[in-house]
């Protein structure tokens, strides 16, 4: 982006990036996705206290356990996105200020919260996180040892940086840019070579793995004492810094929704299958379908409306009832290590 912007050509540049993005419903949009996907994996895999891995968010919600199925056009984002342009609309010959700040000063800033928050020069709606909220990234966790979680963020950090994944905190102005690039190569029907910002997190072993046995605990009670399930959650995340943020995310919706796992151990694995079976045994799909949408976001909530989600949720979660079947097939075959595909590293764009 050079020079002086409107308010009314940025929100239609992000409205228009993200827009054409989640419209362009093809299997190389997926076959994309999971190359980003991929990609993280390995990375993830080469942290000397790696424990695994999972996604979360968009597009596992619309993906089985092998990473196929067809992503759906989620209206709920179209909404959003369309809802910026019209948020911008009051104001729309005035510049966009942010971006000669971002500009001058972002090196300097801490995130995008500490001082663009008080910040009295632009409404809240039309500040750099509310704009780059629009755009499709992906939510990746590395599972490390207990105790090791500043040796997991120093290391993660710097392949991170060698490949050039980053989220879009890191380069606001940037990650716009690339989204942009990336939607019109995907409707043009060439596969991108840049990544889709990716929100990382990093979460100790035994943590996420109490979290996983927690799960039927917490929705047993729910169900008798007729409250939202919630379970808190709080990883450390790479915004433009590694930070704990100042709110949980709740557990319950990610393990209902998309908890996608990649390279856990036998242990892991094991308490994630049980964990699931007993959930899937004690309650019917329509049953998990309302805890989900009691523990969504408003956003989240609005998402999972969607028929073909609620569909693909369905379909989930049944999956969940063969668990001990496939496990008695697999008998004493030791489990693949991992899902991560040889990629070599000249398939990685440096």
């Amino acid at each position: 982006m050079e020079g002086d912007i409107t308010i009314e050509d940025i929100t239609k540049k992000v409205e228009s990036a993200s827009t054409n993005f989640e419209k362009t419903n093809t299997e190389l949009k997926r076959k994309y996705l999971i190359w980003n996907i991929n990609a993280f994996n390995l990375l993830a895999s080469q942290v000397s206290t790696h424990k695994g891995s999972f996604g979360t968010g968009y597009p596992f919600y619309a993906l089985d356990d092998n990473l196929e199925g067809t992503i759906p056009i989620i209206d709920e984002q179209i909404r959003y996105n369309r809802q910026l342009v019209r948020d911008g609309e009051p104001f729309q010959k005035s510049i966009w200020l942010c971006k000669s700040c971002l500009e001058e000063k972002y090196s300097q800033m801490p995130d995008l919260k500490k001082i663009c928050r008080p910040c009295p020069n632009m409404i809240d709606k039309l500040k750099p996180r509310k704009i780059i909220n629009r755009l499709p990234d992906l939510d990746m966790w590395l599972v490390c040892e207990d105790g090791s979680v500043n040796i997991a963020q120093e290391e993660l950090s710097k392949l991170l940086r060698i490949y050039d994944m980053h989220t879009s905190d890191v380069n606001p102005l940037g990650s716009i840019d690339d989204i942009a690039q990336i939607s019109k190569m995907l409707k043009s029907g060439v596969l991108p070579k840049i990544f889709l910002p990716i929100d990382t997190h990093i979460i100790e072993y035994s943590k996420l793995k109490k979290l996983i046995e927690t799960v039927p605990e917490v929705l047993k009670e729910a169900k008798d004492k007729k409250i939202r399930p919630y379970l808190p959650i709080q990883p450390k995340s790479y915004r433009k810094q590694w930070q704990y943020d100042d709110e949980a995310y709740n557990f319950i919706y990610d393990y209902l929704s998309a908890f996608s796992a990649f390279n856990f151990s036998r242990e892991l694995q094991q308490a994630l299958d049980d964990s699931r079976l007993k959930v899937s045994s004690e309650y019917k799909e329509d049953e998990l379908f309302e805890f989900l949408m009691q523990s969504a976001t408003e956003s989240n909530f609005r998402r999972f409306q969607s028929i073909e989600l609620e569909d693909y949720f369905t379909k989930r979660v049944k999956g969940w009832k063969t668990i001990d079947a496939r496990q008695q097939a697999r008998g004493k075959k030791k489990r693949e290590k991992s899902k991560i595909p040889n990629i070599s590293d000249d398939e990685i764009p440096i």
